[in-house]
């Protein structure tokens, strides 16, 4: 199926064959991380984590490789806040989180 990742959206394209900056992906997304694996569509999934961005990746790489039917995700594990700090983290016309904290 396909190894599925985040990339920065502004990022200009990596070159063929070259491994994500995780160090960068730490500092912009997440410093923990999740690999999800479907197997197929029967809801035959699991995830695995919290690991570094590093260790992520590899894991999804060697599962990718060795059953590339699979969909495998790299996804970011966000530490969880409020109901509140969740919702306006969707809604545009709601303040941020920070604003949320601070009251605004």
């Amino acid at each position: 199926m396909a190894l599925i990742y985040p990339v920065v959206a502004d990022a200009p394209e990596p070159e063929d064959g070259t491994d994500p900056e995780f160090a960068e992906l730490a500092s912009d997304l997440s410093d923990a991380w999740l690999v999800e694996i479907a197997v197929d569509d029967d809801g035959d999934d699991a995830c695995f984590g919290p690991l570094t961005a590093r260790a992520a990746w590899e894991l999804a790489v060697g599962v990718d490789a060795r059953r590339p039917a699979w969909a495998v995700s790299v996804v970011p594990l966000h530490v969880a806040g409020t109901a509140e700090e969740l919702v306006a983290l969707f809604e545009e016309d709601q303040p941020g989180p920070a604003a949320v904290d601070e009251g605004r």
